[in-house]
């Protein structure tokens, strides 16, 4: 069945890093803490870490639902929280399609891709996004040579943890 996903991007602010140790922990766990209770509740929610892999993002957060409202309701509970006041925005992808990651890498590719993906990888193919899931020997090249971008699946807490 077809369901909306959104894939958002987003980076650290160096302003983050400058608060005391005991701050970023009790703000990291808040958020992670928002994360767990959306998913408990139904909703379909990745985390994956960019730290290493993207100069431009550090967390990705896929989101699937069945009604698109969903989106804005995970933002506003999102906002509501200090450490998203730390979470820059870099980008915001939204489509339809069918299927949900799994617990590997993923490549994602925002505007599809030139050639067919890789024998060994998962598709999850939106009407214009197209989400790899696979070992990260297929995704690694393939994400260099067609500007994809390479994430690694973490717990909520696991990647605000690789962020700093």
């Amino acid at each position: 069945m077809e369901r909306y996903f959104s894939l958002g991007l987003f980076r650290l602010l160096p302003e983050f890093r400058r608060l005391e140790a005991e701050a970023q922990e009790h703000l990291k766990e808040e958020f992670a803490l928002l994360l767990r209770r959306y998913a408990e509740r139904g909703g379909s929610l990745r985390a994956y870490s960019l730290v290493g892999l993207s100069a431009e993002a550090d967390l990705l957060l896929f989101q699937g639902a069945e009604d698109p409202k969903a989106f804005q309701a995970l933002r506003r509970e999102a906002n509501r929280t200090r450490f998203m006041g730390y979470l820059e925005p870099v980008a915001l992808f939204l489509d339809r399609g069918e299927g949900e990651p799994g617990e590997d890498p993923v490549a994602l590719f925002p505007y599809g891709l030139e050639g067919a993906p890789p024998q060994g990888v998962k598709v999850l193919q939106g009407r214009q996004v197209v989400l790899l899931e696979g070992p990260l020997a297929l995704l690694f090249p393939l994400s260099v040579a067609e500007g994809g971008y390479l994430a690694l699946p973490r717990g909520f807490r696991e990647a605000l943890d690789d962020l700093g």
